[in-house]
């Protein structure tokens, strides 16, 4: 319960700080849900709880970005699947096996959201570049860095239990 809560509220102030500082006027182009959802992976959270924030963030991040409900959902979802089998049959163990999931599945996740999940069901949204969704790719990458380099620190590892499997 004492993680699910610490999820949860952790969730809930990188929302907050980011929109503050959209309010600012300091506008990133990252999306600041996706990498720490990854990371909740190893959290050993409740299965419904963890579904039920995913499915939020991903509905928080459609309303704020103008895109129509779901479609971040759905990318969400996909990318997550895709990096659990990603920790099924890697274990994600070592560095460089973590390292390359995390760069596929972020790349994956921004384009899917961006590009294929409105292409596929003919949005009318603004057509994005490829520097745009690489722009968004880039940051998210950058964020991702910040929060996987975040959880290493030996005492987030104690605090979270973040690499301790159940058997």
């Amino acid at each position: 319960m004492k993680k699910d809560l610490i999820f949860g509220l952790s969730l809930f102030v990188i929302f907050w700080f980011y929109q503050w500082l959209s309010f600012l006027g300091l506008h990133f182009s990252f999306d600041p849900f996706f990498p720490f959802l990854l990371g909740g992976m190893f959290w050993r959270l409740h299965l419904l709880l963890y579904l039920f924030l995913v499915l939020i963030c991903g509905l928080v991040v459609d309303a704020f970005s103008s895109l129509v409900p779901g479609v971040t959902v759905i990318a969400y979802f996909v990318s997550l699947f895709i990096f659990y089998q990603f920790a099924k049959k890697l274990a994600l163990k070592g560095f460089f096996p973590a390292l390359i999931s995390l760069i596929f599945t972020i790349v994956l996740c921004e384009i899917l959201r961006l590009w294929f999940l409105p292409l596929v069901f003919e949005l009318s949204l603004p057509v994005y570049s490829f520097y745009f969704v690489g722009k968004f790719c880039l940051f998210t990458l950058f964020w991702g860095f910040l929060c996987w380099s975040f959880c290493q620190v030996s005492f987030m590892k104690d605090v979270f239990q973040i690499s301790i499997k159940e058997n």
